[in-house]
């Protein structure tokens, strides 16, 4: 076979060529006849591994997802999965109730959808729809609203097998599919649209919606299958699968009913135990040492900046002396202008940073800010008008007490709690809250057993820019980067919630006593019925 003259590194080199080739504009059948004179076969590993050395040369992952579905028909065919393990084919694992999912999901499109469209297509065009003709349209509503459940299973693969992908150093691969996953969901609720329009829209409109979900639904079939499941059981742990597992039910499924319980075996630990770390493992594991060694960096340098003690000022050095000059007060963080005296009510930098904003992931951008309401504005001029961490005089610090008995009790300022007190407080808040910490990294989420938003245990640890699909990322960093220099407090957003909740989100930047940044927290509230309250109802 041609490829065995050749060394891995020559293979990579080739790789890469034919990819820089497509997205140069270059022919897709230029591309094709190139890999096939080069190889007969190629590992799942060195196609992501390509598309890794790209994203690091600068290319945008937003252009390889544009791209990704020509890059899947170059190798498709060609591709070697690799042996994989047998114990992920039991009923119940993961890997099996993924696989049973796009099986449904390829039934419902091929025995189902399609062939109602071809014949909803091929029957009269006349003002006054025959029975026949009625009844397929029903049906194609029906196939659509189930085939909107493929949300579930997007979901599942962002929020529990990209987070542990993310430990591994599998960065790529999730931030292609997960922009590909949303294209998907919005072409089905195009689609869903345009079949309930009044009048029924042209014909060619709904079928080019149904086609165009279909392709992309295959295509993802198609790599969630031959590439991402072979990459990640390549360096997923028993322990991996088992909290993928535990964490599954919460979600839900697509179009099957909940799978049989799994737990990893003594059988499959032996056999994690004898596998021998492959070549990708190795690549991934020394991208994930590199980086746990850049954060243990950075969090060692951050502990080693001292904190300002009680008698020291919050002023810097260098402004001590420019008290007086309006521009260098100014460019102060809002906790520095509180020390200072020197707070305004008004914050231009908040209100441009929060129009520049938008993190509605299920709507397309609109051009115009939609109009606050009234509620939000009072609340947003009510909390303006407060000096910039203004508090109540501490009549003790937060600590933390042992007593002779070992139960622990944790004395704040404004009251004592134990421990399961604590954690009873947060299971009944009608708010989803999530903390992340000073290096922008997920440590804690609240769970009421009824969130609005999915968090799962998979998300510890994880960048919380990597909790968003990628068109968001900037956007969310843009907010955490305000709140580390002081430019903003807070930011708000509201959202129409799948047509039929309006959620109130809000981030808040935590300092401590001393002024010294905390971190984010995350406040999700379904306002629905809130909005609706009129009149009172006293005690």
């Amino acid at each position: 076979m041609p490829e065995t003259e050749h060394n891995s590194v020559y293979r990579q080199k080739k790789i890469v060529e034919i990819l820089k080739m497509l997205h140069n504009g270059g022919s897709f059948d230029e591309a094709k006849r190139v890999f096939d004179s080069t190889f007969s076969s190629v590992d799942v590993s060195e196609i992501t591994s390509a598309e890794r050395e790209l994203i690091g040369s600068g290319l945008n992952p937003m252009e390889i997802q544009r791209l990704c579905n020509v890059h899947a028909a170059v190798f498709k065919g060609s591709i070697n999965p690799g042996s994989g393990d047998s114990v992920e084919e039991v009923p119940g694992h993961p890997v099996a109730v993924i696989k049973l999912e796009n099986t449904v999901i390829t039934s419902l499109l091929d025995d189902e959808l399609l062939p109602v469209l071809k014949k909803w297509q091929q029957s009269s065009n006349d003002d006054t729809p025959a029975p026949r003709d009625q009844e397929y349209l029903r049906r194609m509503k029906t196939a659509l609203n189930d085939l909107r459940t493929i949300d579930k299973h997007y979901l599942r693969k962002e929020n529990l097998l990209f987070p542990i992908m993310d430990r591994y150093g599998i960065t790529a691969p999730p931030k292609v599919m997960w922009g590909v996953d949303d294209d998907i969901r919005s072409w089905i609720k195009d689609a869903i649209r345009l079949v309930n329009a009044e009048p029924t829209p042209p014909k060619y409109d709904i079928e080019a919606a149904i086609e165009k979900a279909r392709k992309d639904i295959e295509e993802m079939i198609f790599k969630e299958e031959q590439i991402l499941l072979p990459m990640v059981a390549e360096v997923f742990t028993p322990d991996d699968w088992a909290l993928i597992q535990s964490e599954s039910d919460d979600i839900g499924y697509t179009l099957i009913s909940e799978p049989l319980p799994w737990q990893p075996s003594e059988r499959d630990y032996a056999e994690a135990a004898k596998r021998k770390p492959s070549k990708m493992a190795q690549e991934l594991n020394k991208m994930a040492q590199s980086m746990a060694d850049e954060q243990e960096l950075a969090n060692k340098r951050h502990l080693e900046t001292p904190a300002p003690t009680d008698d020291e000022p919050l002023i810097p050095d260098d402004l001590k002396a420019k008290a007086d000059d309006p521009a260098a007060i100014a460019a102060l963080p809002l906790h520095l202008r509180a020390e200072m005296g020197q707070v305004q009510a008004d914050e231009p930098a908040k209100e441009d940073a929060r129009a520049q904003i938008n993190v509605n992931i299920s709507q397309p951008p609109v051009e115009k800010k939609p109009e606050m309401p009234d509620f939000v504005k009072q609340m947003l001029a009510d909390e303006d008008a407060k000096p910039a961490h203004k508090r109540r005089p501490r009549i003790t610090e937060s600590h933390l007490e042992i007593g002779a008995d070992n139960h622990a009790t944790i004395v704040m300022p404004t009251g004592d709690l134990d421990l399961s007190q604590l954690t009873a407080v947060f299971s009944v808040l009608p708010v989803d809250v999530t903390f992340v910490d000073a290096g922008d990294i997920v440590r804690w989420f609240s769970d009421n057993g009824d969130r609005i938003f999915p968090r799962t245990r998979a998300v510890i640890g994880r960048a919380v820019v990597n909790c968003h699909p990628p068109k968001s990322m900037g956007k969310v960093q843009k907010i955490l980067d305000d709140f580390r220099s002081g430019a903003q407090q807070h930011a708000d957003f509201w959202i129409d919630l799948h047509g039929t909740k309006k959620v109130y989100i809000r981030y808040f930047a935590m300092h401590d006593t001393k002024g010294k940044y905390l971190g984010c927290l995350e406040v999700s509230q379904d306002i629905t019925e809130i909005q609706q309250l009129g009149g009172e109802k006293r005690l």
